[in-house]
This record gives structure tokens, C-alpha cells and sequence, in this order.
């Protein structure tokens, strides 16, 4: 029986450092097991640029071959366009190695279903877990027919995609910073840049897995500090940050300071809106309370989800909601199979500025009518009393459970909830001035750190 560490398998994919958790062998197992586990007759199969993603893709291609599916051999991508080939492929299954934005020594697998819907806790994560860590793969094959591979020019076909949903009219006098963090983005972005006419410099596009400048993260403020003196330096109107993977995108303004995601969120629901009335968006527990009510102001339906990646996919899809944005760079477009897309999001982004004619610090000035704490995070023994402890404090409130513990007042709100992927709690808190926001933190913080 093979050994795996069942600490890989997590909320929204598998994941761990390689090769000790993460290694060839696990990925030839998940590879079986999402075959069996789907009764899949076709898979796409794509890789990241990490170093280690070579070997443990030779590993899933050995795997999917011995099971006899009709492989859709894709190779470098990003995770969108993964996405896309397997809705232009109409394919059974997906797998994507990669650790997204995790530092180099990580790599994992993002597992889809038909019509690219995520395979995470709750849509079949702990039956591929089962599968895997149970032995009864070993062995298995040939159990669908005889392999047949496909490769096709796959970043031609996503980048005719891309241009069909935008005109390079739409982009006009545009000079923008784009930081492709070394990850998968650099290796597509030329081609549909280049195609739009958009004028744009370029920092960190060569590929390079150990990620040497920063890490591929830009929902960390450090790794946009490049990024920030460029803008500046440059005079730009805009800065755009991506992941390793190319599934999320941060922003920095004309000045170099971050943009939260919120205020894209609001900022692009309310344009949306003017085509699109009565549209669904869909944000999350930790998002701030302008995303709802500019939605709703505009004649829209503003939908509440938990946090995290597969969970927020399958909201999109469940409610047929026309776009959506996660705390952390995730935006999700119907026109983009309801999955999420950072190239998307920031042509978006770009096509409003140019319609307006605007700085994004303009157009994202109506929204910045709260103060909002962003995730504080906690570390805590005892996860659930802490959240019951504040349960009964604030019982007061108007109190949901969607995800951990929300608790709204006129003036101010907080939420409180589990990381799903580390050992912490995650403290959010919004209120309708810095004072009252300082003053319900330091009570918050007195009732339950110790």
C-alpha cells in the first residue's frame, strides 16, 4: 500500500511541499483515483513552471494512460486557461499541477470536474482521499479503454478566446505596469496584450519556479513593493500584480498604494449593472458592506458566500451569478464558465478606465465609505469557544453562521471564522469610522486573546 500523507488533501485542492508530502507517486495515485472516481472517458491534464512540476506531471500522464481516458495533453498553462480548454474540449475531468501561490518548495494538483467545477471538501475531495490513501488503486488499470493523447495549440485557441471578448477599441491612450510574479501569466499575457494593442512594461515575465524576485503572491503587500516603484517611477495610471498560477490578480493606483479587491468588486458591479440589471454578484462573509449595497442601489442581487476558492466557484455556478469576487484576487465571470479569471479581470478593469477616461482613484472613490480592518489573524487553541465566547458577547447583533460567526450592528460588524487552510482564526471588523473600528477591535481582542 502506498503511502501518502493525508495532510495534502485540503479544502480547494491537494497540496504540500515536495517531495516529502507532494511527490510523484501521490500524483499517479490522485491521477487514477479522479479517473475512477468520475468514471472520466476524457481529462485535461496541464502544468505549472515550477521545477517540480515536470516530473509529477510525467507521473499523472503515466497514470491517466494506464487508466485508458482520452488525455488532453495541454502542458505549460495557466489555471484559467486549464479552465478553458476544458470547456472548449467539452473534456470529463481536469487535473492542474501547481501550487499557485505558494513559495517554491510547494506544488499540489487542482482537481475539476465536467465543466471545470472544483473538486474540493464537500464536492469529492474526501472520497479522492479515500481512493488514494485506501490501496485499492494499486494495480488498477486499463479500466476505460485504450489512452488516445491530444495536443493541440492550445494558448492560440485561449488567446483567440480572450480577444473575442474584447476589442482592442476598447483601450485607448492606456500605459500600464503589469507584474507577472515570474508565474504562469507572463507566458500568456504578451500574446493577448499584443493583440488589444495595449501599451504595458513588463516586470518578471521570464518563468522561473523558484520565484527569485518575490514570491508569487500579491495578495501580500511586500510582494507588490516592485511593482508600487514602478508605477511610480513611471508615471503609470495603473499597476497589475498576478499569482503564480494566473487565477488571482491584485492592483496598485497612479500613487503605488494597493487597491483592495472590495472596491474592484463594487467599482466593476456597478458598470456591469448598467447592461446587465438584475444581475447576481456574489462576495463574500469578509467583504465590505458597499459591495452589497452598491449592488443593490443598482439594481442587482448581491449573494453571501464563505470564503475560499471552491466554495465561492460553486456559489457562482449554483446561483447563475453574473460576476463575483474573493478576499484574495479571485474573480469569477459567467462569460468565463462561471470559473475565475485574473486576465479577465484586469482587462475588465482596464476597458472601464478607458471608457471613463478616469483614474482608478476616481472611480474608486465613491467606495471607500467604511473602514474595514482587513483579515486579522489569530492564532488560538481553542478555535470554536473563542467563537461561541463572542456568540454570547454580541448577542445583541444580528448573527449568521454561513461561515463561522457574523455579527451586524447599525454601526459596525465583525466576522470570525476558521482558516481552511492554516491553524488560525481570521478576525474581519468594518465600521462607519476609524475610532469605532480601533475601539471594537481592542474589545474584541481583550475578550478572547488571553
Amino acid at each position: 500500500m502506498a503511502k501518502i500523507n493525508p495532510s495534502v488533501f485540503k479544502a480547494y485542492d491537494i497540496r504540500g511541499i515536495y517531495p516529502s508530502e507532494i511527490n510523484e507517486e501521490a500524483a499517479y495515485l490522485i491521477s487514477k483515483s479522479l479517473v475512477k472516481f468520475l468514471n472520466a472517458k476524457s481529462i485535461v491534464a496541464a502544468r505549472d513552471m515550477r521545477p517540480s512540476s515536470a516530473p509529477l506531471y510525467e507521473a499523472v500522464l503515466k497514470g491517466l494512460k494506464e487508466m485508458g481516458v482520452k488525455i488532453f495533453d495541454v502542458g505549460l498553462s495557466s489555471t484559467p486557461m486549464h479552465t478553458f480548454v476544458m470547456n472548449f474540449e467539452n473534456a470529463d475531468a481536469g487535473i492542474m499541477i501547481t501550487a499557485s501561490h505558494n513559495p517554491a518548495k510547494y506544488n499540489g494538483l487542482k482537481l475539476e470536474r465536467k465543466l471545470g467545477t472544483s473538486i474540493g471538501e464537500g464536492s469529492g475531495m474526501e472520497e479522492i482521499k479515500e481512493m488514494v490513501l485506501s490501496g485499492k488503486l494499486d494495480g488498477e488499470n486499463g479500466a476505460v479503454g485504450n489512452p488516445e493523447i491530444i495536443r493541440k495549440d492550445y494558448l492560440k485557441e485561449y488567446v483567440k478566446f480572450l480577444y473575442g471578448k474584447f476589442s482592442s477599441e476598447d483601450f485607448s491612450d492606456l500605459q500600464v505596469a503589469v507584474d507577472a510574479g515570474n508565474g504562469m501569466t507572463g507566458f500568456i499575457l504578451p500574446h493577448i496584450l499584443k493583440k488589444l494593442k495595449i501599451k504595458y512594461y513588463p516586470l518578471y515575465f521570464e518563468l522561473d519556479g523558484p520565484f527569485p524576485n518575490h514570491e508569487a503572491n500579491p495578495a501580500k503587500s511586500e510582494n507588490l513593493k516592485d511593482l508600487s516603484a514602478l508605477v511610480i517611477e513611471k508615471k503609470f495610471s495603473l499597476g497589475v500584480a498576478f499569482d503564480g498560477d494566473g487565477d488571482r490578480v491584485a492592483f496598485v493606483d497612479g500613487r503605488g498604494q494597493p487597491i483592495s479587491i472590495d472596491f474592484i468588486l463594487a467599482m466593476l458591479s456597478k458598470e456591469f449593472l448598467k447592461e446587465k440589471p438584475g444581475i447576481k454578484v456574489v462576495h463574500s462573509v469578509s467583504s465590505s458592506r458597499i459591495i452589497k449595497e452598491t449592488v443593490e442601489e443598482n439594481g442587482g442581487q448581491a449573494v453571501i458566500c464563505r470564503v475560499g476558492h471552491a466554495f465561492f466557484r460553486r456559489k457562482v455556478r449554483e446561483e447563475k451569478a453574473y460576476f463575483g469576487c474573493e478576499i484574495s484576487g479571485h474573480c469569477f465571470f459567467e462569460d468565463f464558465f462561471y470559473a475565475d479569471s485574473a486576465i479577465f479581470t484586469m482587462l475588465h478593469v482596464l476597458r472601464l478606465i478607458s471608457r471613463t477616461g478616469k483614474k482608478i482613484e476616481d472611480l474608486i472613490r465613491p467606495f471607500k465609505k467604511y473602514f474595514h480592518s482587513g483579515e486579522i489573524n489569530l492564532e488560538m487553541k481553542d478555535k470554536l469557544a473563542a467563537i461561541n465566547l463572542l456568540e454570547s458577547a454580541y448577542g445583541s447583533g444580528f448573527q449568521s453562521r454561513i461561515d463561522g460567526l457574523t455579527v451586524e450592528y447599525p454601526d459596525w460588524w465583525f466576522n470570525i471564522r476558521p482558516s481552511n487552510t492554516e491553524p488560525l482564526l481570521r478576525l474581519t471588523i468594518e465600521a462607519n469610522t476609524q475610532e469605532l473600528l480601533q475601539k471594537k477591535k481592542k474589545e474584541i481582542l481583550e475578550k478572547i486573546v488571553k
